[in-house]
């Protein structure tokens, strides 16, 4: 990697964790160029859009990253195990990521700049969780005549079923402000999901 690919990288990490902190609004560029000690204005030698280069390319890093988790766990399904195996996979897979200290910086961006973000980067946000609902969707009714689901409930099925899993992050992340998800209420959600399966199951 070269040099100049170092200090980017610096720069991105050290943006990153103050846009956690402090929120991307209330971070100067000068704070960044302090905290990774290089020159006032240097910082525009390698992002010349300033900040919102900088928050651009994080949001594009972790979008990336999940885009390519949702299409690893995109698999057919035959039964109700591999359908409640798929849902925990997707919910380890969650939890992994925000274990991981770049992957929670990246959510908690995300999310608390919202407001700030494109349309692009919305709807890119967007589509990731429609193309995982549209997958559950598709598995449930792959296997739709071993359970009590109807035409009509396939899709309030697979809502109860993301639901669970955002309110668990949200919940853990964002209202109690933890940098991962507690390892009882990890427990307390694949239990729920244990007992969805059960009760459509025919």
């Amino acid at each position: 990697m070269k040099k100049s690919d170092i200090q980017k990288e610096k720069i991105l990490e050290v943006a990153q964790d103050l846009f956690v902190k402090k929120g991307f609004e209330a971070t100067t560029t000068r704070e960044i160029n302090r905290e990774v000690g290089i020159s006032d204005g240097s910082l525009y030698y390698y992002f010349p859009e300033g900040k919102n280069q900088i928050l651009d390319q994080i949001v594009q890093k972790g979008m990336i990253y999940r885009e390519e988790y949702v299409e690893k766990v995109q698999k057919p399904v035959h039964n109700l195990a591999d359908l409640e195996k798929q849902i925990i996979d997707i919910y380890n897979g969650i939890y992994e990521i925000f274990s991981d200290e770049e992957g929670y910086r990246s959510f908690m961006i995300t999310i608390r700049e919202r407001a700030i973000l494109s349309n692009d980067q919305s709807k890119w946000i967007s589509q990731i969780l429609e193309r995982l609902k549209s997958n559950l969707v598709n598995n449930v009714k792959s296997i739709q005549q071993l359970t009590k689901i109807t035409d009509a409930e396939v899709n309030s099925f697979t809502d109860m079923i993301v639901s669970i899993l955002q309110r668990s992050i949200y919940e853990e992340l964002l209202i109690k402000n933890r940098k991962t998800i507690s390892h009882e209420i990890r427990e307390k959600t694949l239990a729920q999901i244990h007992l969805l399966i059960q009760l459509i199951q025919k």
